[in-house]
């Protein structure tokens, strides 16, 4: 147990639903989760509102390396719901539109002709609706892996997974707003700023989250459009199997911060109607390993709350609705932080921060936290709470594009 010096602590931690694999990264996150709802919590009882905002950590919660978005209290690997009576946007948690392209090759090109093709798209990626893209696909945890299809299966014989956002779209552009608060002086100009007890929170109200999230869908659309036009410039022609989002909003108050929303029959990013409840979802374990094609179950339901023994403390909180329609799942088995080590939470003086000491080393640096990657426990675990179910196995191809 992480000692929590004060009773808004306290509060906040009873808001987090935690599903994560028993280990120090899941920690890790639910001490800094503590901080960000605990900010919240502040300025919804401000503003009026009920503090009712919650966390659901899925299997594999874990730090983000997002310095600005950890330092403001947000980790990764999960859901952040702060719906309520009144819109409301918390701007910290960094919706960056991130997602994962997975698509069906016929065949590979000879490695001097994807070399030349790589080389060429990193020197020209072209541009999207008038802005010049940025290439990012040798950034932070983007990539592009080629991969087999199991033998037996009706899928294409190789599989492209493209994992990509929209960094053009991040500070202000040619559109308005940009998505980051850190990045985007007009965004900032229309949000509320509060201090807290823990440090600064700053959200959007009434007209502007209404503008925000239009800024936001579009900015999804861009990057499932931008991941498409990369993966032609490799490989030609293929057949899209998913082009998810696993980072952004799907409202105004419901944020997937590094899992995948589970899809329901709605309207995609290339704006068609669909049925989606089979769409087959990336599972990523590490860089150069097998990955898995799921598909994700509706969750979280009232028999799986039960078996978790959140009944109760949901209806106490009133937060019942708000896990029944979490529909979340793992897209990958996240960062992993090495041990042995001690998780100190300082709440004062502000900002409070979450620090890892290992031995007589101390750090509040998540990047410095990170181990590489886990393994196929998140999977494991993730099939064991009923939240998916794997579709395919896929067998690792080779590297296309990675930093």
């Amino acid at each position: 147990m992480i000692p929590l010096p004060s009773a808004a602590l306290e509060r906040a931690a009873r808001h987090i639903f935690s599903l994560g694999v028993p280990d120090l990264a899941t920690d890790l996150c639910l001490a800094n989760t503590t901080i960000g709802l605990a900010k919240t919590h502040f300025v919804q009882e401000a503003l009026g509102l009920p503090a009712e905002a919650l966390f659901i950590g899925g299997p594999d919660m874990t730090v983000t390396r997002n310095l600005a978005r950890w330092e403001a209290g947000f980790a990764y690997g999960g859901k952040f719901d702060w719906t309520g009576p009144e819109p409301l946007i918390v701007l910290q948690v960094k919706p960056n539109v991130c997602g994962m392209l997975v698509a069906g090759v016929e065949s590979v090109p000879p490695p001097e002709v994807l070399a030349e093709r790589v080389e060429r798209l990193q020197r020209k990626p072209g541009s999207l609706e008038g802005v010049p893209l940025d290439f990012d696909l040798a950034r932070s945890n983007h990539f592009a892996n080629l991969y087999t299809s199991p033998p037996d299966s009706s899928l294409p014989p190789y599989l492209l997974v493209l994992h990509g956002a929209a960094p053009e779209l991040r500070a202000d552009n040619r559109f308005g707003w940009g998505l980051y608060w850190d990045e985007s002086p007009a965004l900032m100009e229309a949000a509320r700023h509060f201090d807290t007890p823990w440090g600064a929170l700053d959200v959007l109200l009434g007209e502007a989250v209404e503008k925000y999230y239009r800024t936001h869908q579009h900015a999804e659309r861009f990057a499932a459009e931008r991941r498409l036009l990369f993966a032609r410039a490799l490989f030609g022609e293929f057949e899209v199997i998913s082009n998810e989002l696993h980072q952004g909003l799907t409202s105004p108050g419901e944020m997937y911060l590094g899992c995948h929303p589970i899809p329901s029959p709605a309207v995609s990013a290339a704006g068609q109607e669909e049925a989606r409840e089979g769409v087959l979802l990336p599972f990523m374990v590490d860089r150069d390993v097998p990955a898995y094609l799921l598909r994700g179950l509706p969750n979280l339901t009232p028999t799986q709350m039960a078996a978790l023994g959140w009944r109760e403390r949901a209806e106490e909180l009133g937060v019942g609705e708000c896990l029944q329609r979490a529909n979340l799942l793992a897209h990958g088995s996240g960062y992993a932080v090495g041990g042995p080590a001690e998780i100190v939470l300082r709440e004062s003086p502000a900002p409070a921060a979450v620090l890892l000491q290992r031995g007589d080393q101390e750090t509040a640096n998540p990047r410095e936290m990170v181990d590489g990657y886990r393994g196929e426990e998140v999977l494991r675990h993730l099939l064991e709470l009923g939240l998916g179910e794997v579709a395919y196995r896929l067998e690792f191809h080779q590297t296309v594009i990675a930093p």
